[in-house]
């Protein structure tokens, strides 16, 4: 009896989208058309960059333990198809080499929805330049964040009810979305003695949202205070 396995992950995005809902039907279809057997390895959107591009803390796709396992599966000869909707939702950097070396060393054959170019030298130079653009795309955010920092910039999303000043610098009140009132309203509740539960259904916020606004008070009192 013949098994394939159907990968399927996006970079960006969210899960209900389009294109995931594509390969999650077009994907499966190719690995039954191949195979007696199918299984389905799906990361949902999840990054397709490994080590080769990313630090050892950073998300990374071959830090994954269903992608390890796959590797290991695909080694030991459980599969005889890999199928991906194209090359790059396998990975997107020098990982796809050893993904297409496992699955050689088990026998295996690599299907895609939408094939690459025939041409092996066309193939590697398009892999070698997309790798090469997200490496410097990785430095100049490495190096703004650097910059951030040593000027002690706030760094990331905003918090709940602040937003970025005019020079993207420094976090201060979003009062034109009553956020930040809000914000000041689960403190205030809080320092009552109100319950967590309390606080969130009188402010109309997730409990969650209410303990990360309280944990930040002295944050929000202090950009209270400077509208003053």
């Amino acid at each position: 009896m013949s098994r394939a396995v159907a990968f399927i992950r996006k970079s960006q995005g969210g899960d209900d989208d389009v294109s995931l809902s594509i390969q999650r039907e077009e994907v499966p279809e190719l690995a039954d058309s191949l195979a007696d057997e199918v299984a389905t390895v799906d990361l949902g959107v999840h990054t397709g960059f490994s080590i080769h591009m990313k630090d050892a803390d950073d998300e990374r796709i071959d830090s994954q333990p269903e992608v390890r396992q796959l590797l290991d599966d695909l080694r030991a000869g459980e599969y005889d198809h890999l199928v991906a909707y194209d090359d790059t939702r396998l990975a997107r950097d020098q990982f796809y080499w050893e993904i297409k070396r496992a699955a050689i060393v088990g026998s295996a054959e690599i299907a895609f929805v939408q094939e690459p170019p025939d041409d092996e030298l066309t193939f590697r130079v398009q892999r070698a330049v997309e790798s090469d653009v997200k490496r410097r795309e990785i430095e100049k955010s490495q190096a703004a964040l650097a910059a951030r920092e040593e000027r002690g910039d706030d760094q990331g999303r905003p918090p709940f009810g602040l937003r970025y000043d005019d020079d993207g610098r420094r976090w201060v009140a979003d009062r034109d979305s009553g956020e930040f009132a809000t914000a000041l309203e689960v403190i205030r509740l809080r320092e009552k003695g109100e319950s967590w539960r309390s606080v969130a259904e009188s402010a109309g916020v997730p409990r969650s949202t209410a303990r990360s606004v309280h944990e930040r008070r002295e944050r929000y009192l202090s950009e209270a205070e400077t509208a003053i």
